[in-house]
């Protein structure tokens, strides 16, 4: 974005130390963002402030009052007959510092004022309640980052919580992490629909204790229709930890047991699944975004715990099938390099809602709850080439360390792991 932008306007709306806005200015100055950093308690904007100066950057709020000051001391200076150039020197020097905008104001209401073309959204608990303001002024291909820290909501513990907040209902599973991304990204794009826009999901992560998502933002009611059209439902077996998506038809399904690849209802029928849902059905990765992070992290110091993850979450988005073997970190960094050619133009042109043509399946299973007892189980990395062997497309998934994402049903990965499990020699 910023090599696409004249001048990047960026938003950190929950500053707390003001550490982010900091960076942007830092590692983005040969852009010349216009970094604005807000928060509503004005202890934390002074705080913010004085680590804005002790940065080497200039606070943009105290500018009028500066220059006032300069007036001022001219003034007396005349008056006085004295000309102080080495404050007339320390002064041209403050101004030519890189300013950052630091305000104190409701996020609501700072979103509403005037248009971000990117916004970060990290409140403490849920930002639903912000998602409203975000989309209202954001330009298009602007983005919008949500980082949520509502994990008991999230992930099931508390059923009313997240009814209320995020309209939809989720309960404990082996997939719950992709289902919270995927709940939280239903709200955006309803959020979203409601300013006549939609929007392409760029990246998706979770960490111990937060949910991040990034979107870029497209205009059109057109846009709009077709996210939500990838809003379906969950079907979701209780016993065996199967699911599927619920198809979008407006006739009523006679039997929506029907649709579950497995078979525990048959024993007690209508006592077996639950309808999760709504979440969001579509890719939750953007290959093309994903290599561009990895080859601007070559350039940062970025920790080997990052770049771990991103190189996980590239495979993640790939989820080679047949002999596709894993990249190795020279032949992910020159597939970035190729990549980044003319990064944003190719952002654009993936597909017709700017997702992949072939994107990573849904969901994940866990391999240590699936595998065979009374068997030794081959290792994760031999289990991705037993599915990619038997035509299936397998990939590890940073949601979950021991579990693969697949194209497979239940079913038929349990019939790979039985088969080669007992090939394996301790």
């Amino acid at each position: 974005m910023a090599e696409e932008k004249e001048q990047l306007r960026c938003l950190d709306a929950f500053g707390a130390t003001g550490i982010e806005g900091i960076l942007w200015s830092k590692y983005l100055k040969s852009k010349h963002p216009q970094v604005t950093i807000g928060d509503i308690k004005e202890e934390t904007v002074a705080l913010i402030r004085r680590n804005v100066r002790s940065n080497g950057f200039r606070v943009k709020t105290e500018e009028k009052k500066h220059l006032r000051d300069k007036e001022d001391g001219r003034m007396n200076n005349e008056e006085g007959g004295m000309d102080d150039n080495g404050a007339g020197d320390e002064e041209t020097e403050a101004m030519k510092k890189p300013e950052i905008e630091v305000v104190c104001c409701d996020a609501n209401v700072l979103l509403h004022q005037r248009p971000f073309d990117f916004v970060h959204l990290d409140p403490y608990g849920c930002s639903v309640q912000y998602l409203d303001a975000a989309f209202r002024n954001v330009p298009k291909d602007g983005i919008v980052a949500i980082t949520s820290t509502d994990t008991s909501a999230l992930y099931g513990k508390c059923p009313n919580v997240t009814q209320r907040h995020y309209n939809g209902y989720i309960t404990r599973s082996e997939f719950m992490r992709e289902m919270a991304v995927r709940l939280i990204l239903a709200s955006v794009v309803r959020a979203a629909a409601r300013c006549n826009k939609g929007v392409d999901v760029l990246l998706s992560l979770v960490a111990e204790h937060f949910l991040l998502v990034v979107v870029r933002v497209q205009r059109g009611p057109s846009y709009a229709d077709a996210c939500l059209e990838r809003m379906q439902g969950v079907i979701h077996c209780q016993l065996c930890q199967e699911r599927v998506f619920q198809p979008n038809d407006r006739m009523l399904n006679e039997n929506n047991y029907t649709l579950l690849p497995c078979t525990c209802h048959v024993g007690t029928p209508g006592k077996t699944a639950t309808l999760l849902g709504p979440v969001w059905s579509g890719p939750v990765f953007n290959l093309e975004f994903l290599k561009r992070m990895f080859s601007a992290c070559r350039g940062l110091l970025v920790s080997p715990t990052t770049r771990n993850h991103l190189k996980t979450m590239i495979q993640e988005a790939q989820c080679p099938a047949g002999k596709s073997e894993e990249m190795c970190e020279d032949d992910m960094d020159n597939s970035c390099q190729q990549t980044n050619q003319n990064p944003w133009k190719k952002l654009k042109t993936d597909g017709d809602d700017g997702c992949q043509s072939q994107p990573h399946p849904a969901f994940y299973y866990n391999i240590h709850r699936h595998c065979a007892k009374s068997k030794d189980s081959p290792k994760m990395q031999k289990i991705l080439q037993y599915m990619r062997k038997e035509g299936y497309r397998a990939s590890r998934t940073h949601f979950d360390p021991v579990a693969i994402r697949t194209d497979a049903n239940l079913l038929q990965l349990k019939a790979v792991l039985q088969k080669y499990s007992s090939q394996t020699v301790n």
